[in-house]
């Protein structure tokens, strides 16, 4: 690969619509070939000259708007069937399964480009670690990663499929929504680098056991080829145990003994953290702007990766440094005057702990958590929210404000435990009302819990109680 850190500037690779028909084991029903740039499946997202899918989903059928799609500048549709009101020029491949024809499309581009593809997974940390691993290896190599939450059976290979001509290098992180879905995006991305982030308790409602999720998540490493690379947790047992898997060389990271390794952390209140990175090819100092000890693992696989690949010390130091917060996942926020700890994007017993120690590191008075329910853990749901009582109990939390209808276990517990004022509450009017009640200037608000609660909507009404000081209040909820 080229050593250029230069963006990419080319389109994707086109493809003729009789290409695609023979990727595809499809027939062209109808039009030209024409050669077309870009895929989509979604009619909102066409550009000029794009390949439009039209898969069938729960609540709609894509070759509804085929044609809308046509209209507005796609070149051809790819369908399980024929679409005769398509404007004319407009062509129609039809395959016996549009999104393994996807698959096959989106493989004939990577391949075509001669992608290096890293795959990220984990039960927690995945993306923010994909974020790092994109920032390290774009300053050596044309690079294009996974977006917003692009990393299931329709996202990657998207992703792969509208890579420019000339990237070099793909970060995707592969999403894991039940039995057997780890390979089936190992066999659309073919990474040449697999990183395990580590496995916790999350998607437990897929799996009985953490052993169970662990032979899930080693799918990834199963499908390395022996010239890849391995980068895998040294401090999860149940990660390390994958190393057996592979006959592709191992790269570890981790707090203990690794190959990329960290010591002299020191957390930096509101700013981030500060460490010494250990590496087969050197050390660096890194000042990596995310907050609490886990990010400082995060940055850890992510260097790991980045020595996969070849990536220069000083340039992947450089890169850890200069990744952003992402927002709703631990992001510190200064809302008027108040602090704000807004990690609304999910979670789990081990994400739970991250916000509980990154909330022990910043000042403020009074200091609230709003915690809601902990999806997706399956047989170990009331258990682990019974644990997550305990555990915040003993946190300096002046009140606890306990969200949704697993929360009440949390509630319980945690008042058992010896917790100061707890409260557990389903209506989210309910939540923002003791909030304004508790809330003053100096306080300190952690606000968690699982995507199906949509808690950053307390975040926003925060946000519009305090933002613009007392005067601006409203007075009535409207929430939001």
């Amino acid at each position: 690969m080229s050593r250029s850190s230069a963006p990419g500037s080319a389109g994707p690779p086109a493809l003729t619509v009789r290409e695609i028909a023979a990727l595809t084991d499809g027939v062209v029903a109808r039009g030209d070939d024409v050669a077309v740039r870009g895929v989509t499946a979604d009619s909102r997202a066409v550009a000029s000259g794009m390949l439009f899918v039209a898969l069938r989903g729960r609540h709609a059928d894509g070759h509804r708007f085929a044609a809308q799609a046509c209209r507005l500048g796609a070149a051809a549709v790819l369908g399980t069937k024929d679409v005769p009101d398509v404007p004319p020029g407009a062509a129609v491949v039809v395959v016996p399964d549009a999104l393994r024809a996807l698959h096959r499309v989106a493989a004939a581009i990577r391949d075509r480009i001669g992608l290096t593809v890293v795959g990220i997974t984990g039960s927690v940390g995945k993306t923010s670690t994909k974020e790092l691993i994109a920032a390290l290896a774009g300053r050596r190599f044309r690079t294009v990663r996974s977006p917003r939450n692009w990393n299931t059976e329709i996202g990657i290979p998207l992703v792969l499929a509208n890579a420019p001509a000339d990237a070099e290098v793909a970060v995707v992180e592969l999403a894991m929504r039940g039995p057997g879905q780890i390979r089936e995006l190992t066999d659309v991305a073919r990474p040449q680098i697999g990183v395990v982030t580590n496995v916790g308790e999350s998607h437990l409602d897929f799996f009985p056991s953490r052993d169970a999720l662990a032979e899930e998540k080693a799918a990834l490493v199963d499908a390395l080829p022996r010239d890849g690379v391995a980068v895998l947790n040294a401090d999860d047992p149940l990660v390390m145990a994958m190393r057996r898997r592979t006959p592709a060389r191992l790269v570890t990271f981790g707090w203990r003994a690794a190959d990329v390794a960290a010591s002299a952390w020191r957390a930096l209140p509101g700013e981030g953290s500060a460490f010494r990175l250990h590496t087969p090819a050197g050390d660096a100092d890194v000042l990596l702007r995310l907050p609490g000890r886990h990010a400082v693992a995060n940055a850890l696989a992510a260097a790991a990766a980045g020595i996969a690949l070849g990536v220069p010390v000083p340039d992947i130091a450089a890169g850890l440094e200069g990744a952003a917060m992402l927002p709703m996942r631990l992001a510190v926020r200064r809302i008027g005057e108040i602090t704000v700890v807004d990690d609304t994007y999910n979670s789990s017993p081990q994400s739970l702990v991250a916000a509980l120690d990154v909330t022990d590191e910043l000042p403020g008075a009074p200091r609230i958590a709003v915690l809601g329910d902990m999806r997706e853990l399956g047989a170990m749901s009331e258990d682990a929210h019974l644990r997550a009582g305990r555990w915040v109990a003993g946190r300096r939390f002046d009140l606890l404000i306990m969200f949704g209808p697993l929360a009440a276990g949390m509630a319980a517990a945690a008042r058992e435990a010896g917790a100061g004022r707890v409260v557990h509450m389903v209506d989210p009017d309910d939540v923002v009302r003791e909030l304004r009640r508790a809330v003053r200037p100096g306080a300190l608000v952690l606000v968690k819990g699982s995507r199906a609660l949509e808690m950053e909507g307390i975040v926003a009404r925060l946000e519009d109680e305090h933002a613009a000081g007392p005067t601006a209040r409203s007075g009535r909820i409207a929430w939001a």
